[in-house]
């Protein structure tokens, strides 16, 4: 990101801009950043990562899904 910082004497900035009776006659730190309208973000496409992994779906495992944990757990303390 671009931006520009500068240290200037703020009686210079008076035409510019409006400054509090506690910085007239100091010298002050300038920054200036681009601006970005809410508008703008709104426009950024979205993007989801629904169906990412769809290439590695398995249908023969994922109708087993719903009983692996109780398998599992009989088989580790079945015989205990």
């Amino acid at each position: 990101m671009d931006f520009v910082r500068v240290i200037k004497n703020s009686n210079d900035l008076e035409k510019f801009i409006d400054i509090p009776k506690g910085l007239k006659n100091r010298k002050v730190e300038v920054i200036i950043l681009p601006y970005t309208d809410k508008e703008d973000v709104e426009q950024v496409e979205k993007k989801s990562l629904r169906g990412a992994l769809s290439k590695y779906k398995n249908e023969v495992l994922r109708a087993q899904e719903s009983d692996a944990w109780s398998k599992a757990v009989v088989d580790q303390y079945e015989n205990r």
